[in-house]
């Protein structure tokens, strides 16, 4: 298998045995989490057949009691905590010109939940950080909105302080009907579909008290061009924060996962040996970088002794929403520092 990881090798890298260990649990982690996903997918299949056997039969009772007696106390919490989120890529995938790289801006990760004829953001923790007004089904009071606990709209969003503004990296349910099961590559093609129907939905109006777009997305393939040519890709000129790499058959699943890669754009000469403008190459680049391996170690020291302090205002070192400022329908948030996603 080290035939995989020829595309980036470093003197340093070859040099630290931690960085090899990483790359091939890396690798490892992915094949197992496809072969789950490939399981769960057989499972459902047979269920749909009616073919399980016995032993299947009294679990999925079993499952079915438990699921008519036990009510979340919290669905907010368990939407925010079930998120997805990327992995460095410490080892490039040999198919890697074929996953999908969705472009993210600065800002902070978020969960958007339409229900009740409201919209809500939540962070990571699933506590309440705003509610407001949303095209979205269930999202505002409109005619051909019904109220219902049973139904809502859940979507994993970045939301840009500066432009106060959602841009929409995946979706997790819509109209009442999970898609985490469903492929990236579907599930890309359905919000990007679903969003060509809703006019108004990426302008501000009194049903629609902030503008939703969806994050650019394109075939890694196409994306080396784009990253050679632009420095910009927003229309609102906000800065690209990094690029999630999306393996095209994964499944929306909770927690790190090994099928979504990320980078910085001044890591991607380095590792997936492709050039960038001289803007991209700059962005964000610490003067100390050396490789994806150092700089990913060195913000995990960092965030060990942010963990420690009690009383922490901001935290550019991940892609969460703990520091999300709560926003009241008729005002906005105050920001005096640069605000990045990451990871």
């Amino acid at each position: 298998m080290e035939h995989r990881f020829s595309t980036y090798e470093t003197i340093g890298a070859k040099a630290c045995p931690v960085y090899i260990k990483l790359k091939f649990q890396q690798v490892k982690r992915r094949q197992e989490t496809l072969e789950i996903q490939k399981q769960k997918r057989d499972q459902q299949i047979s269920e749909r057949r009616n073919i399980k056997n016995d032993a299947d039969n009294t679990f999925m009772e079993i499952d079915e009691r438990k699921n008519e007696t036990v009510v979340p106390s919290n669905e907010a919490y368990e939407l925010a905590t079930s998120m997805m989120y990327s992995e460095w890529m410490l080892e490039v995938p040999e198919d890697i010109d074929s996953w999908i790289a969705v472009l993210c801006p600065e800002g902070k990760r978020c969960c958007v939940i339409a229900q009740d004829n409201k919209t809500k953001t939540v962070n990571k923790f699933g506590t309440t950080l705003n509610y407001y007004s949303s095209l979205f089904p269930y999202g505002c009071r409109a005619s051909y909105n019904c109220p219902s606990h049973r139904k809502r709209t859940v979507l994993d969003c970045v939301y840009s302080f500066k432009f106060k503004k959602y841009y929409i990296l995946d979706i997790i349910e819509w109209m009442g009907v999970p898609y985490t099961d469903f492929d990236a590559e579907f599930r890309f093609y359905f919000i990007q579909s679903k969003l060509s129907e809703i006019p108004g939905i990426n302008e501000k109006s009194a049903t629609n008290f902030y503008p939703f777009e969806l994050a650019p997305r394109m075939v890694t393939r196409d994306l080396y061009q784009h990253i050679f040519e632009k420095s910009q890709f927003f229309h609102d000129n906000i800065d690209l924060d990094g690029i999630n790499f999306y393996y095209p058959e994964s499944l929306y699943t909770p927690g790190e996962s090994p099928l979504v890669l990320w980078l910085k754009p001044f890591m991607i000469p380095d590792v997936l040996q492709k050039p960038v403008n001289d803007h991209l190459v700059q962005l964000n680049r610490p003067p100390d970088y050396v490789n994806i391996f150092e700089y990913s170690q060195s913000l995990k020291k960092k965030n060990k002794k942010f963990k420690k302090k009690k009383n922490i205002t901001s935290n550019c070192d991940k892609m969460e929403v703990e520091n999300l400022v709560e926003v009241e329908m008729d005002k906005d948030p105050i920001i005096d520092n640069a605000i990045c996603m990451e990871n």
